[in-house]
């Protein structure tokens, strides 16, 4: 890899993508004008979100984003497009800390997490840094005048999915284990969405809470701890494609242009106080991830599965998506086209 490509509409399968999912959601029409905050604009989520607006700002819908960012100008260096862009400002500084000054704003998408597996290895931090990023953005919305609010949480909320359970349902009552150091996420997530709802009663904004599982779709690291991408890695590059494991658990994946589309229709049009689930309900086998990896990627290359691993009960991570189906929200883009669309991304570097 020579480095990371373009995650704008520079590239031609990103523009297409965006367009095909403007073409699906006319409502987004709505963000027109209005004045939007956002965190965590510049990893997976940000940056198909930010491709997203862009694609409207050239369709003729305007609204005014202020991207909180540690540090801008690295992310420009990678993505020059929008050093000029008209309808996008930027907040050098920590969400935790930044002060934005009473800047009005009608609305906040707040997605800024640090998902890589060295963040967690420091569960503290994370759990600091989720819920004072969250405190520090919700005052800023305050002093805004915010109307409308999007938390963006974690299937990780949810704890060990029961074994009995096809999909979970957003109204599912188990969760992660407090008492263990390694739930520091999901139980994190599960403060910041009560953070927003004791805001939404005190101050009277609405507030939505996505619940967000797994994704694919160029962007997503090919090093770090997601299994697809480690796939399409060794696809790709690697001599075979290897699992560590026997591959027994079942996951699920949307696509990050898909992802982009159901945050800002849940910003828009989620009911307030309520959450939704955002992912794929079809559910497949790791090791069938992997084989369909393969399949369409390398199929002269051997895969690999580990003879240990998997041990106790069948790990799920699958949930139900009616209530967002509800909206109008599906799973648009296969899981045959996101995998080959994400090796293409790559293969472009």
């Amino acid at each position: 890899m020579a480095g990371v490509p373009s995650l704008s509409l520079d590239s031609p399968c990103i523009a297409a993508d965006i367009e095909s999912l403007l073409g699906r959601l006319p409502g987004l029409r709505a963000l027109h004008g209005q004045r939007l905050l956002l965190s965590g604009g510049t990893g997976f989520f940000g940056r198909w979100l930010l491709a997203t607006f862009d694609a409207l700002h050239a369709a003729g819908v305007q609204p005014r984003v202020t991207l909180v960012s540690r540090d801008p100008e690295r992310f420009l260096r990678q993505e020059p497009r929008y050093r000029q862009a008209p309808w996008l400002d930027w907040c050098a500084g920590d969400m935790r800390t930044v002060d934005l000054g009473g800047r009005p704003f009608d609305l906040l998408l707040h997605a800024g997490t640090d998902t890589s597996a060295e963040a967690h290895r420091d569960g503290l931090a994370i759990y600091d840094g989720i819920l004072q990023g969250t405190r520090n953005l919700l005052d800023a919305a305050v002093a805004g005048g915010v109307r409308r609010v999007l938390l963006v949480g974690s299937g990780a909320q949810y704890g060990r999915q029961p074994a009995d359970s096809a999909r979970i349902l957003e109204a599912a009552t188990h969760a992660c284990a407090s008492e263990s150091a390694d739930s520091a996420y999901g139980e994190a997530k599960r403060a910041a969405e009560t953070l927003g709802a004791l805001y939404a009663r005190r101050e009277g904004f609405a507030v939505v809470h996505a619940r967000c599982f797994a994704f694919a779709g160029p962007g997503l690291p090919l090093d770090g701890h997601f299994a697809i991408g480690n796939f399409i890695r060794d696809a790709l590059w690697h001599d075979a494609i290897r699992l560590q494991s026997r591959g027994e658990a079942l996951r699920s994946y949307l696509y990050g242009a898909d992802l982009a589309g159901w945050l800002l229709t849940l910003l828009m049009q989620g009911r307030a106080g309520e959450a939704y689930n955002v992912g794929s309900d079809a559910a497949l086998s790791v090791v069938d991830l992997a084989q369909r990896v393969a399949a369409l990627l390398a199929p002269d290359k051997p895969l690999r599965v580990a003879d240990q691993g998997d041990a106790g009960p069948r790990s799920r991570y699958i949930p139900d998506i009616d209530k967002a189906r509800g909206l109008g929200l599906d799973v648009w883009t296969p899981l045959d086209q996101a995998i080959l669309r994400t090796a293409q991304w790559w293969r472009d570097a």
